[in-house]
């Protein structure tokens, strides 16, 4: 808004352009607040409660580091081979 404002031509310099900078402030605040609000409603018709929903168990087992370790253990292999 202060760039639109500027590029109107507007600049802030003495203390009778307060009331202008006040009113731009003003309608940032509430256009801030309406759209934090059409979010929050958005949120809570796709089933928002407030809480993160728990998907599933959170404990990573033997074979989910085996499959993450795939990339990162030929890589640091590569290294120590390049290192030698």
């Amino acid at each position: 808004m202060r760039i639109s404002r500027e590029s109107r031509g507007f600049t802030a310099r003495d203390v009778r352009h307060i009331p202008a900078v006040a009113r731009s402030a003003g309608a940032l605040f509430i256009r801030s607040y309406e759209r934090g609000e059409r979010v929050y409603l958005a949120m809570l018709s796709r089933g928002y409660t407030g809480t993160m929903p728990v998907t599933g168990d959170l404990t990573a087992t033997g074979g989910q580091w085996a499959t993450a370790a795939l990339l990162p253990g030929p890589a640091l292999a590569v290294l120590v081979v390049g290192v030698l």
